[in-house]
Parts: structure tokens; C-alpha cells; sequence
């Protein structure tokens, strides 16, 4: 009985500290989209809609460049977190320094391929001029190793000090901004500013041990599952990125200049529900990830973020005009029904960020393969259909809702597969 109890005690601090690293991530997380926010608030005020949109239309783009980054840390932190909770320190410092010069490999790869499709994307997406391209593409690898150190603080879970860059990157980037912008008003100053701000969290992956080596990891995990979890990872990754975000790279392409940066202004206030939020869910990944005996505290962080994207979503729509006039200096009827609608499409593209998180969390292969496929679906039907703002966010609604009704059915058909059956 003392035994069972001291067990339940651990469990029961365990879940706790989970509980409160989600907290104090997501606090820090506010604190740095606060700071971003200010700093789209220092970027409109000295620059015009259209070099407003540029500025985020780019940004997107880059961000785009790193979802295999992404997909392979997430598969990183999956594994780290399994082993983590066996409580074998130095099988997990060899297998994270063996992981990490394996993706500083990969960032270089990803580095060399931006250099040869961005030029042609570019064009594709009809961006103005080259020179928003050329300073963008010196973003690439410091954001590709601001992934890399997200991953290493995420892989062991290391929240805390997570929060604290984050909004450590806030005040760079708001700083740097305020003293670009002044001297050089053109969206380029905006992405000069993201580039040093990359810099801090990028400087984890930068100064962490270089004493792993590939022979260590090619014997711990490079084998069938990996192939397939990572191709999971990619799928979720890429959705997870088109449905937040994809339609502004559409938008790049189709809405001219003034209506663009308009477009990308409401739907900054619209992407605060989901962006404020995603902290509780890499949170609820790592935890979900380490299958440890109890799934109470990732249920109860699931619930969380649900709850979270729900108020969020209200809050939006109530002080929308308080929030355009604070943010972006606009007092425009057209751009406040705008905003509304993007808050209100962010809730099932909210739901879905969390069933994506969930099926990879959980290991559901074949769901993450068919949330993959959605978001191709949807991001086809931008590009097909989405020609103004208002036919754009109707097909971002209608897509998503599509694609929540599509995964929960495939979900349900799989459970019911997996029921033993009556002799």
C-alpha cells in the first residue's frame, strides 16, 4: 500500500509539472506574440498595406521552407521523449547530440534546395522584387536552426528555458524592427529584424554538444520505423503549416497589393486564437509522446487548448475594432467583418492543429497520411478558388470543416475495425 501510494504521489507531481510547464510556456508565448503583435504595430505604422503584405507574405514563404525541419524534429522529440522516460541520461545526451548533427545535415540540404527553388517560387507567387526574395533567403538557415533549437528544448523538455528565449526573441525582434524601419521603410527592415531575432533560439543549436555521431543514432533508431514516422511527421507537418498559414502565400499570388495587405492584417488578428494556444500542444505532444502510465494531464492539456481556441475566438470578435485600431492604426468596417470571419474560421483550423498533434503523438500512421492528403486537398482549393478575401476565407471554412468530418470518420471506421469481435 506505501509503495502504491508513493507511486501515486509521483504520478500525481508529475502531471502537475506538466501541467504548469504548459502554463508557463503558454504565458510566455503570450508575451512573445505580444511582442509581436507590437512589432506588426511598428511595421504597419511606418509602412504602407501593400509593403505590409509583402512583409508577411515573405515571412510565410521562408516559414514554408522549413516544414521538413519541422516534421524531422517532431519525429526528434517523439523519440527523446519515449526515452526520457525511461530515465536513462546518457542514452538521451547521446542519442540528442547524435540527432542534431544529423539534422544540422539536414538544414544545409534544405539551405542548398531554397537556393535553387526560391527564385522560381518567387516568380510563381509574383512577389515584386527580387530583393524581398534575396534578404529572405538569408533568413532560411538561421530559421532552420531556430527549428533545431525549438527541438532540442522540446525533445527534453526544457519549457522553461523555451519560454524564456521566446520572449527574449520578442524584444530583439521588436528593438531590431524599430531601429530598421526608421532608416529603411520597405519590408525588407521587417525581415531583417526576424533574422536576428532567429538568432537567439537558433544559438541552442548552435553552442549544444557536437560529440554525437551518426554511427550512434543509425544504431538506436534508423530502421522501418523511422521511414514511417517520419513520413507521418511530414504529413502533419506540411497540413499543420497550410492550414494556418497557406493562405497567405495564395493570397500573394492572387490579391493585388493594397487588398493583400488588408487580407494579411486580419487574418494576423484572427491566427492570435491558434498561435497563443499551439504552446499547450507541443507540450501535450512530448508528454503524449512518452506513453508514460497515466494519459489524465496530456488529456486535460488537450482540453486546455480547445477551451483556449473557443475564447479565443470570442475574445477576437468582441474587441476586434479595439484590436485593429490598437495593432494596425485602422478603423475600417470592411477590415473589423474581415477579422471576425478569420476568428471564426481559426476554430476548426484550431481543432485540426490538435488532431494533428494528437495522431502523431499517438503514432496513428494512417491518419496522419490522410491529414496530410487534407491539407494538400485544401490548399488546392485556395489556389483554385480563393480569388478575393471573401471566396478565400469561405473555402478555408468549408475546406477545413471538410477535413474534420473526413478524419473523425476515417477515425471511427479504424476503431471500429480494431474492436475484437464476438466469437
Amino acid at each position: 500500500m506505501l509503495i502504491l501510494s508513493k507511486k501515486f504521489t509521483r504520478l500525481k507531481f508529475t502531471s502537475l509539472g506538466w501541467l504548469s510547464d504548459g502554463l508557463i510556456l503558454t504565458a510566455a508565448n503570450f508575451v512573445a506574440a505580444l511582442g509581436n503583435y507590437l512589432f506588426q504595430a511598428l511595421m504597419k505604422r511606418h509602412l504602407p498595406w501593400s509593403e505590409f503584405g509583402y512583409l508577411n507574405a515573405t515571412l510565410s514563404l521562408i516559414l514554408f521552407a522549413g516544414v521538413p525541419l519541422t516534421a524531422a524534429s517532431q519525429a526528434l522529440t517523439h523519440h527523446l521523449a519515449k526515452i526520457r522516460v525511461t530515465g536513462d541520461e546518457d542514452k538521451i545526451n547521446r542519442f540528442q547530440a547524435a540527432s542534431l548533427k544529423l539534422l544540422r545535415h539536414l538544414t544545409w540540404i534544405l539551405f542548398a534546395a531554397c537556393l535553387l527553388l526560391i527564385y522560381p517560387l518567387s516568380e510563381f507567387l509574383h512577389f515584386p522584387r527580387q530583393s524581398l526574395i534575396w534578404v529572405g533567403l538569408l533568413w532560411v538557415p538561421v530559421n532552420l536552426w531556430n527549428a533545431l533549437g525549438g527541438a532540442w528544448c522540446g525533445g527534453l523538455s526544457r519549457f522553461r528555458l523555451l519560454s524564456a528565449l521566446l520572449i527574449l526573441t520578442a524584444i530583439v525582434r521588436l528593438t531590431v524592427g524599430a531601429a530598421a524601419v526608421s532608416f529603411y521603410p520597405w519590408a525588407e527592415a521587417g525581415i531583417f529584424a526576424n533574422i536576428l531575432s532567429g538568432l537567439v533560439i537558433a544559438a541552442v543549436a548552435v553552442f549544444s554538444p557536437h560529440h554525437g555521431t551518426d554511427t550512434e543514432l543509425q544504431s538506436t533508431w534508423l530502421n522501418r520505423d523511422l521511414f514511417d514516422y517520419g513520413a507521418a511527421a511530414l504529413a502533419v507537418a506540411f497540413s499543420s503549416f497550410v492550414f494556418l498559414q497557406g493562405d497567405q502565400m495564395v493570397a500573394q499570388r492572387h490579391f493585388p497589393a493594397d487588398e493583400l495587405g488588408r487580407f494579411i492584417g486580419a487574418g494576423l488578428l484572427g491566427r492570435t486564437i491558434v498561435w497563443a494556444s499551439l504552446p499547450v500542444l507541443t507540450v501535450y505532444f512530448t508528454r503524449r509522446s512518452g506513453q508514460e502510465q497515466t494519459l489524465s494531464s496530456s488529456t486535460r492539456l488537450l482540453v486546455i487548448y480547445l477551451l483556449m481556441i473557443g475564447a479565443g475566438a470570442i475574445s477576437i470578435i468582441l474587441l476586434r475594432h479595439l484590436l485593429l485600431t490598437l495593432f494596425l492604426g485602422a478603423q475600417d468596417p470592411g477590415l473589423a467583418a474581415m477579422t471576425a470571419r478569420f476568428a471564426l474560421t481559426m476554430v476548426p483550423i484550431g481543432i485540426l492543429q490538435a488532431m494533428g498533434y494528437h495522431y502523431l503523438a499517438a503514432r496513428r500512421i494512417s491518419e496522419c497520411l490522410v491529414f496530410g492528403a487534407c491539407g494538400l486537398f485544401y490548399l488546392m482549393a485556395l489556389a483554385a478558388f480563393g480569388r478575393t478575401p471573401a471566396l478565400m476565407l469561405n473555402w478555408m471554412s468549408g475546406a477545413a470543416c471538410a477535413s474534420i468530418v473526413l478524419l473523425g470518420f476515417l477515425s471511427l471506421i479504424l476503431r471500429i475495425r480494431k474492436q475484437p469481435r464476438e466469437s
